[in-house]
């Protein structure tokens, strides 16, 4: 039996540790682990408190034994940190990535003032829908999707979130958007390449749905042009388009933009200096 919290974390940190890529991943999970079942933060852990009841060595082995399957924390634990919230979520949506906070961030800073209509496309778990409408003041919110089980973890998401969201079923490539006009846009749409799967981490490949990461080579910008398209036709004198992207194609999205007459066309590069997405106005 396990008796304190330093025992209990180096008991799981050696279990762990073959089934990641890094020691400075292990401590993460370990202590997510340890966070999440335990109540144990690190502060606890410091002061290597006791646990209220011993543990048995064999505490979490289904947890442990799906990472050495390469199965996300976020999906055994069924949920993701995302700007201070806990999001729940499963397979039928991709798991909130650091790189989206700070387009949130972005959309938050340069968006101060009230009762601003918001359109999300493409909302997977919905976080970026949930956050704009907790943070921006007085924000009526709009997400849709293609993908019926992500609308579930959406409303989920709300429900537990307290926030009130008008979700949309709509597949953006065939339907048309409700008759209505919006101050923003924002979209964090499937933009890997097929081809990029060759460099990508089995737990993505294996567990994360697809459809909501890869475009096919030869029409990578199929989602930007339809979200361009119904920008034009939809967003409010002076509306705003906040689009998430691939690195490698920042410079031709601006181009399409440019094409279609939107103005102060930018892009924005995350914390790892690569280009991450791009914002117009209309």
């Amino acid at each position: 039996m396990i008796k304190n919290s330093k025992a209990l974390y180096h008991n799981l940190y050696q279990r762990i540790l073959p089934a990641v890529e890094s020691e400075a991943a292990c401590r993460a999970i370990t202590l997510r682990l340890l966070e999440y079942f335990f109540q144990c933060d690190n502060l606890a852990l410091t002061l290597d408190k006791p646990l209220v009841n011993p543990v048995p060595v064999d505490i979490l082995t289904d947890a442990i034994e799906r990472l050495h399957q390469q199965e996300p924390i976020q999906y055994i634990l069924e949920e993701a940190p995302f700007m201070n919230r806990n999001f729940h979520v499963n397979p039928a949506v991709l798991i909130p990535r650091p790189e989206t906070e700070e387009l949130v961030t972005l959309i938050l800073k340069e968006n101060t003032n009230s009762n601003l209509h918001v359109l999300d496309l493409g909302t997977g778990s919905g976080c970026i829908a949930i956050t704009l409408a907790k943070e921006l003041s007085n924000a009526q919110v709009d997400a849709l999707d293609v993908s019926g089980p992500a609308l579930e973890v959406a409303r989920h998401n709300a429900i537990r979130c307290q926030a009130n969201i008008n979700w949309i079923h709509l597949d953006i490539l065939k339907g048309p958007l409700p008759e209505k006009k919006w101050g923003i846009f924002v979209s964090n749409p499937p933009y890997v390449c097929a081809s990029e799967q060759r460099w990508m981490h089995k737990r993505v490949l294996a567990y994360e749905p697809p459809e909501a990461i890869f475009v096919s080579d030869e029409n990578p910008l199929l989602f930007y042009e339809r979200i361009i398209y119904l920008a034009k036709a939809h967003l409010q004198p002076a509306g705003k388009l906040y689009l998430e992207i691939n690195e490698k194609f920042g410079f031709e999205l601006t181009h399409l933009l440019a094409s279609h007459q939107f103005k102060n066309i930018r892009i924005g590069k995350d914390l790892q200096g690569k280009d991450r997405w791009v914002t117009a106005f209309i």
